[in-house]
């Protein structure tokens, strides 16, 4: 099955739980340097510093927030949500970003664990802590290791476990993103030994949403339509015969001249089913070759020059 000139490529993070990005933004210093400027002299009325929310939920949250886009200059802060939108885009095939937060966790501060699926196929944390120099004890994010939510067909009975061999505890580092699935539990740990906010543990935070197809090159979107949805609806049956998934698969599909398909790149494979576990990468493979080359082939409109299709695939449930 297949074609001599199709190529399938699988990126390295499109199964994991967890991306990270560091040396995110070209200019996160600028944004932390804002924050110094704002409350380095607290001695001095400012009614910039005049914004956070002291958000408590007991038993749950308790953390300062404001949004982001209110707290920082339109000059310094919109460059950096391009940046977001620009990577969501291309590594994800998210059209948007939620609004995001601006969080400072002084001392007493947390999140328990929890999961916010509703806002957004991923959940990103931004960091704009000086953490090498920190003042603090925790402030780690953490995230639910795949192996917890199937502890019982995974783990060894006989074996205890800690909170290290079920959470997954990630340091946020100054100018570093951190991408996760929020259907996986995740949190704060407790911040503590800091009452200044200049020490905080200080993070931009939000939801990459909106997955929807997007198109580069050659061929108009008129003309794709009918067949990226039968390649789209081919995929989704495929799959959905074999077993009960949910999650996002987000391919980047190449088109030739010819209007066949080159090549598919699997930019992200969340897919999990009903007890958590993933779709194999062997199931993924012949999904797609069997969409692209079995039966009635799909073919794309001939063209001047290539066509680069991001598709996004939601599967619920």
């Amino acid at each position: 099955m297949g074609s001599p000139n199709f190529d399938l490529h699988h990126f390295k993070d499109s199964q994991k739980t967890v991306r990270i990005h560091r040396n995110f933004y070209q200019d996160a210093k600028r944004l932390r340097g804002y924050f110094e400027e704002v409350f380095g002299t607290p001695l001095k009325a400012d009614s910039r510093r005049f914004c956070w929310d002291p958000w408590s939920i007991p038993g749950q949250y308790r953390l300062l927030r404001t949004p982001a886009e209110s707290f920082f200059p339109k000059s310094l802060f919109t460059p950096f949500l391009d940046r977001l939108l620009t990577w969501g885009r291309s590594q994800l095939g998210c059209q948007m970003i939620s609004h995001p937060w601006l969080s400072a966790y002084q001392d007493g501060c947390f999140q328990n664990l929890h999961s916010d699926v509703p806002h957004g196929p991923f959940s990103f944390v931004f960091s704009l802590t000086p953490w090498k120099q920190r003042k603090f004890q925790g402030g780690e994010t953490l995230i639910s290791k795949p192996t917890l939510l199937r502890y019982f067909a995974e783990m060894d009975s006989g074996q205890s476990h800690e909170e290290r061999d079920l959470i997954t505890a990630l340091p946020p580092a100054f100018n570093q993103l951190t991408v996760f699935d929020p259907r996986f539990p995740h949190g704060v740990r407790q911040v503590n030994g800091v009452e200044t906010i200049l020490d905080s543990r200080l993070v931009i935070h939000g939801w990459f949403t909106d997955p929807r197809p997007m198109l580069e090159g050659a061929l108009p979107l008129k003309k794709i339509l009918k067949p990226m949805d039968a390649f789209a609806e081919g995929i989704l049956g495929t799959l959905g015969s074999h077993q009960l998934y949910s999650g996002l698969l987000t391919l980047r599909v190449h088109i030739k001249e010819s209007g066949d398909i080159g090549g598919v790149e699997i930019l992200v494979a969340n897919l999990l089913d009903s007890i958590g576990r993933p779709a194999p990468r062997k199931l993924l493979n012949q999904a797609i070759l069997q969409t692209a080359f079995s039966g009635e082939r799909i073919r794309f409109p001939r063209s001047t020059g290539k066509t680069m299709i991001t598709l996004p695939l939601l599967f619920q449930r």
